[in-house]
């Protein structure tokens, strides 16, 4: 397994040192190889040109592109969701950030998939269709302060959770864990969510309340001790 690792990882950083090809003084060519590159590892189409047309626009070179687009390649080298990776780069090309502070953005971005895909795959045993939406989902959770000990007891609850409810549970505890509320406090509300198999807006209608007695200065056991009559 770590032989497997360590050659996808050598394959994504041989992809990130490797040149544009051929290049000529002539940036509409640059450009265009450059996006030929991102379409020949398997990178969406849509997605490429979006984030191409965000470097020209901030006025990057074609090699500083391509360099900003090195945690792209790794993860795709690495099967993690390259989605996440884009986002956060368009993000630091839209606030007009140093293309280099937005290159170790993007450097972080790409670890926290990596700590997001170990926890996910702690408490699972193969990649499911909804895998990779669950390791972003898991990853911007980190980012936002939710501690990996309760992903961690989220992930290793019995009962063999679907994606989609594990994934509206992490939303939840994201959203917690953003207004304030204890760790503790959150992990009670995801462990409740899961052992009550509710969906979407079931989790949703929970955090409302929860929520609403947080802002209303109530205690935790006195918003828990109500929540279940209020949200059923």
């Amino acid at each position: 397994m770590k032989k497997t690792m360590h050659r996808v990882v050598a394959i994504g950083l041989l992809v990130c040192s490797a040149a544009v090809a051929g290049h000529e003084q002539n940036p509409s060519k640059d450009w265009n190889r450059l996006r030929e590159k991102n379409l020949q590892l398997g990178l969406p189409v849509e997605r490429v040109d979006q984030t191409l047309g965000a470097c020209r626009k901030s006025g990057l070179p074609v090699e500083n592109a391509d360099a900003l687009l090195c945690s792209v390649y790794t993860a795709q080298a690495e099967g993690l969701p390259t989605e996440c990776v884009f986002l956060k780069i368009e993000e630091g090309l839209a606030k007009r950030i140093a293309w280099t502070d937005v290159q170790a953005a993007a450097g972080n971005r790409l670890d926290c998939l990596r700590r997001a895909d170990q926890l996910v795959m702690s408490g699972r045993q193969e990649r499911g269709g909804q895998h990779q939406h669950l390791v972003m989902h898991t990853c911007v959770a980190l980012e936002s302060g939710l501690p990996e000990e309760v992903i961690q007891s989220v992930f290793s609850r019995p009962g063999g959770f679907r994606y989609g409810r594990v994934i509206h549970v992490i939303e939840a505890g994201e959203t917690l864990q953003l207004s304030g509320l204890a760790p503790k406090d959150t992990l009670h509300i995801m462990h409740d969510c899961l052992d009550r198999n509710l969906n979407g807006i079931e989790v949703s209608r929970v955090v409302d309340v929860v929520l609403a007695g947080h802002r209303a200065g109530k205690d935790f056991e006195t918003i828990h001790a109500g929540l279940w009559v209020q949200s059923n």
